[in-house]
Order: structure tokens, then C-alpha cells, then sequence
């Protein structure tokens, strides 16, 4: 009898393995791709984005296969590659009305400090995160042990192959044309990580995020350090956000309580215009903008990340220029400080104390402005119970922000409030109403806590900074389309110029005048308040601070929209050159 040569054993073996199975297994694999496809689907509304997310995961998948000849495998590494991204994604919008991207992956994995951060701050989520990944893991050595390797064509695998890249390259590309403020969205989970993608060579390129003029127009001032002697009657400076503040005649159809008619005016009587870059949320944006002078809007698809991005790379940010004229700095936070690293960025842009919510031990993050700024005062008794133990005292710099306000406004705030017999029927529209209530009460904190530093502090000078973060979405705002502008996150339609960009500033004192006249200019851009907080103050004014005001004067107040481009990418190019903008 002839035996049978090994070779056909193989065979024989692989038939086995691939014919009798093989049916039920490609069934049970078609039936799971086709079932997470449809789960896709229920995430991505629309049909476009649906089909180049389908698209990228299969694609990945097949080069997952392609690479283990085990395409039950590759579908689960797949699966669990994309479930993470959508539960991490869902836990961080309801926490940040931001999807998730790929610079959260950088950000979070690659901070041991962030991780530890995480677990003490959210510990069933954390314990329910490596309850998941230990089982994953689990379950990824199963599949693949249990799987046993396919034998395909001799073409099949390369051809495969450069078909999954292709289309991983043309669905990744597609994805990343989305506008920047596609991670706001709360639909599209997958379609904005996955477009996320393309912004990992910004990350990790060395040019930064700044354009500048080609040639350098202004003469660098090289220093280690900024240079500030203030007088012996430098003011208090409290820096305070008003959330969601809009004054009256932003737009002139709306009409506000008279009580309101002093909330949004400075010491010269007048109401001033402040323009903003975000719209019905992103608090974050303006904060940044406001204590650094410089727009979020130059980084593009990051600009969520502006304070991520620049910890550790400003010299000259507003806390740190005040700090070096000899002020404390303190910042007081709603909520906890070292979620996204917030925390870090403001101790590393000049803050002596971060005063979250660790430590004011708010109920909640909404409470009324007048918790806020009770801990405005605790700072400065604290200042002067120092001075009264034979330190020296020194001038307080100290930001705070409101909450009050934010939306939504479907329930009445604080209606222990309400005086007796007093209405809140101003417009007939309930939701606007409501806002203004907020308002309303968020100007007698106000003048409450000025009446409480003038018993407290008799005769001392305070310098008040007071400005609108943004205005709030809501449907009787003559703005098409205003509250689903706010929910989808698209303000980049509107014109940069747009009304819906527009709120306030205010600064005026108590036992002190600011020092400068404000600018007599219809709006002004918002990267030049710190600027103006300075000369309010009456403090020497270095040459980054000299040149901002020129360039106030020279722009009519503005600074992105500028028409005088040129003269603002040399100040720009004047910053990095002399160092105070240290660029990735």
C-alpha cells in the first residue's frame, strides 16, 4: 500500500479545519460584523459619516486579519478597540460637552499623574475600567487561541492588504475634513475620533501653532524674567466671569429689566463690547484667552486643548505679569481643577493657589455668585490676617467665575430669592425670563459682596475686571437657529464678525479709578483684556504690554479680524523671538 505523502496529511488536516467549520464560523463572523455595523449606524446619524466609519472599521479589521490569518480575531480586536473609544467618549462629553480625541489618548495614558488623577477622582469608573480591560484581554487570548489559522490564496492576503489601507487612508481622510468644532457635536462618537486622527502630525510637529510674520519687524527683548516694580498703592484686581452675560442692545429686540441697567456699565458710564470665540458654551475658551492674551481659534482642531497644549510654554501670561509686580495670584474654580489638567496649566501660568472645589467644598458646581465670591473675600482676609502677623502685605490678583446662569434655564434658580410680590414676567418668553432672572440675582451678589469689601476693607483700592464668556443658546435670541447652533457645536458657520460673538466687559473700582481710558472702539476683541486690566490698574507697562495697546490703537480693538494682519503676526513673531511664547 502507498503512503500517503505528509504534504496531503496538511491538507487534508486544513480541510478539516477550514471545510466542515468553516460554514458556521464565517456565519457567526458575517453575523457579528453585520450587528456592530448596525450599532454604528444607531451612533451616526448621518448616513455619510455611517458609512466611512463602517468603512474604516472594516477596513481595520480585514488588516487585522489579513496580518493573523484569524478573521474571527481580528473582528473582536476591532470591537474592542471601538468600545472604549465610545464609552470614553459618552463619559467625557457628559462631563465636558466634548468628544473624545486622539490627543485624549496622548493626553491620559501617556500622565501617570493624569491616570492616578482619575482613579481618586472617579473610582467606580476607574474600577469598572480595569474590571473591563482585564477581561478583554482575557477574551482576545481565547479568540485567538481557539481560532486556528486560515489558509487563503497565494494573492489574497497582499491584495487584502493595500485594499484595508486604501480604504483605512480614504475614510480616515474624509473624516478629518470635518470643521474644528466637530468634537462639540454629541452625535458622531466614532466619525470625530477616528477624524481626530489627522491632527497626531500637528501634535507632533515642531513649527507650533502660531503664524508670525516671515521677518522679524519688531526688535526682541530677551529676558529671563519679567521686570514690574508696582507702587505701594497697587489696587486689589478681582477678575471675575460672568457666565453666559450678554448685555442689553447686543441685540436691540431683546428688552431687560431695569435693574439690569448698571450690571454691564464701567466706571465711565458707558457699556463696552467684548468679542469672544465661542458661542452658547466652551467657558474654557475664554478663560484661556482672557489670562494669556492670546486666541484659541489659531489651533484649529485643538483648540479645546489650548491649555493642554501650552502648559509650561507661556512667560507672560497675565497672572505671571502680576505676580512679578509683586501681587499674590489665586484662582477660584467651580469644579475640581485637575480634570483635562486645568490645574496644572493655571499653576504653570503664574496662579499661587488653585482653589477648586476640593477645597471651597461647594455642594455642587452651580452655585450662586455669591458663594463664589464669599470666597473672594476669605482670600483677602487671608491676605490681611498675614500682614496683620508682620508680613508684608501684598497686593491680591484673584479670578473667579459665576454659574448661575449657565443653562439650562427650563427651572426656576433660587426662587427663595424672589421678593415679595416681586414678577419675573419681563418678555413673556419663560426661558429668557429665567435668564434674566439669573442675571438679576447675579447683580445684587454683586453688589452685595462690593458692600461687604467696603465694610471689611474701609479705605483699600480694589480694581473689578468683569466680562461675559459667551452668550446663552436660547431660542429667543434673534440668531437662526441659536440653540441648535450651541448643541451641534457648529459656530463656525456664523461670520467671525457675527453679533453672536458679542457680550461685555466692565472695570471700574471701589476706593480706586482705573488709571487708562477704555478704548472708544464698537467691539473689542478679546485677547486684549488683560492687557487693559494692567493699565487700568495703573501698573508700569513692559514692552509686550506697550505694544499690545498700540496695537489696540492700531486694530480699532481688534485682533483676529484685524485688518492690519501684518502688524499682528509681527507682535506674535515679537512674543516667540523674545521668548514668552515658547513654541511645541
Amino acid at each position: 500500500m502507498v503512503p500517503v505523502p505528509s504534504t496531503e496529511r496538511v491538507t487534508s488536516s486544513d480541510t478539516r479545519s477550514n471545510g466542515a467549520s468553516a460554514p458556521l464560523g464565517w456565519t457567526f463572523i458575517i453575523a457579528l460584523a453585520l450587528g456592530w455595523c448596525a450599532f454604528i449606524a444607531a451612533t451616526e446619524p448621518d448616513r455619510t459619516l455611517f458609512a466611512l466609519v463602517a468603512a474604516f472599521f472594516i477596513a481595520f479589521a480585514t488588516l487585522v486579519a489579513v496580518l493573523t490569518r484569524r478573521p474571527g480575531f481580528a473582528l473582536v480586536v476591532a470591537i474592542f478597540l471601538f468600545v472604549p473609544v465610545y464609552a470614553a467618549s459618552i463619559f467625557k462629553f457628559d462631563i465636558t460637552a466634548m468628544n473624545l480625541h486622539v490627543y485624549d489618548v496622548v493626553f491620559y495614558l501617556f500622565s501617570t499623574a493624569q491616570i492616578a488623577f482619575f482613579a481618586q477622582t472617579f473610582p467606580v469608573p476607574s474600577l469598572l475600567c480595569a474590571i473591563a480591560l482585564a477581561l478583554a484581554l482575557v477574551l482576545l487570548y481565547a479568540s485567538y487561541r481557539l481560532e486556528t489559522p486560515r489558509r487563503f490564496p497565494l494573492l489574497t492576503r497582499p491584495l487584502a492588504g493595500l485594499v484595508a489601507c486604501a480604504m483605512l487612508f480614504a475614510s480616515g481622510w474624509s473624516l478629518a475634513a470635518r470643521k474644528p468644532t466637530f468634537f462639540d457635536e454629541g452625535r458622531y462618537i466614532f466619525s470625530a475620533f477616528i477624524g481626530s486622527l489627522a491632527d497626531m502630525p500637528v501634535l507632533l510637529q515642531a513649527k507650533g501653532f502660531f503664524e508670525i510674520s516671515a521677518h522679524a519687524t519688531l526688535s526682541p527683548t530677551k529676558s529671563s524674567a519679567i521686570t514690574c516694580a508696582a507702587g505701594a498703592n497697587a489696587p486689589d484686581i478681582v477678575l471675575f466671569l460672568n457666565e453666559s452675560a450678554m448685555p442689553e442692545g447686543v441685540y436691540p429686540q431683546l428688552r431687560y429689566p431695569a435693574e439690569l441697567a448698571s450690571f454691564f456699565r464701567s466706571s465711565d458710564g458707558k457699556t463696552h463690547r467684548l468679542r469672544v470665540e465661542t458661542f452658547g458654551g466652551g467657558t474654557w475658551l475664554s478663560d484661556f484667552s482672557v489670562l494669556t492674551g492670546l486666541p484659541t481659534n489659531t489651533f484649529g482642531n485643538l483648540r479645546n486643548f489650548a491649555t493642554q497644549l501650552m502648559t509650561g510654554r507661556l512667560r507672560h501670561a497675565l497672572p505671571q505679569y502680576l505676580k512679578a509686580c509683586g501681587y499674590d495670584t489665586s484662582i477660584i474654580y467651580p469644579s475640581l481643577a485637575g480634570f483635562a489638567g486645568s490645574g496644572r496649566f493655571y499653576k504653570a501660568i503664574g496662579f499661587d493657589q488653585v482653589i477648586d472645589r476640593q477645597v471651597h467644598h461647594a455642594p455642587s458646581d452651580r452655585q450662586r455668585d455669591e458663594f463664589y465670591l464669599d470666597q473672594v473675600i476669605k482670600v483677602l482676609q487671608g491676605a490681611r490676617d498675614d500682614a496683620t502677623g508682620g508680613k508684608a502685605r501684598r497686593p491680591q490678583f484673584i479670578v473667579a467665575s459665576s454659574m448661575a446662569a449657565h443653562s439650562p434655564w427650563n427651572f426656576r434658580y433660587a426662587p427663595e430669592m424672589l421678593k415679595p410680590g416681586e414678577t419675573t414676567r419681563w418678555t413673556g418668553d419663560v426661558e429668557f425670563d429665567e435668564y434674566l432672572w439669573r442675571l438679576v440675582l447675579a447683580k445684587r451678589d454683586r453688589d452685595a459682596f462690593r458692600a461687604k469689601l467696603a465694610a471689611r476693607f474701609p479705605g483699600q483700592p480694589f480694581l473689578f475686571v468683569n466680562y461675559g464668556d459667551h452668550q446663552p443658546a436660547l431660542a429667543r435670541l434673534p440668531l437662526s437657529n441659536a440653540v441648535e447652533i450651541a448643541d451641534k457645536g457648529v459656530a463656525w458657520q456664523l461670520d467671525p464678525t457675527s453679533k453672536a460673538f458679542e457680550t461685555y466687559y466692565a472695570i471700574d473700582g471701589l476706593n480706586f479709578s482705573p488709571k487708562t481710558a477704555l478704548p472708544n472702539v464698537p467691539v473689542l476683541e478679546i485677547p486684549h483684556l488683560a492687557a487693559l486690566t494692567v493699565a487700568a490698574a495703573g501698573l508700569p507697562l513692559d514692552q509686550v504690554l506697550q505694544r499690545r495697546l498700540w496695537l489696540i490703537d492700531r486694530c480699532n480693538g481688534l485682533y483676529v479680524s484685524c485688518e492690519d494682519r501684518g502688524a499682528v503676526l509681527a507682535y506674535q513673531r515679537f512674543l516667540i523671538d523674545s521668548g514668552w511664547i515658547v513654541q511645541p
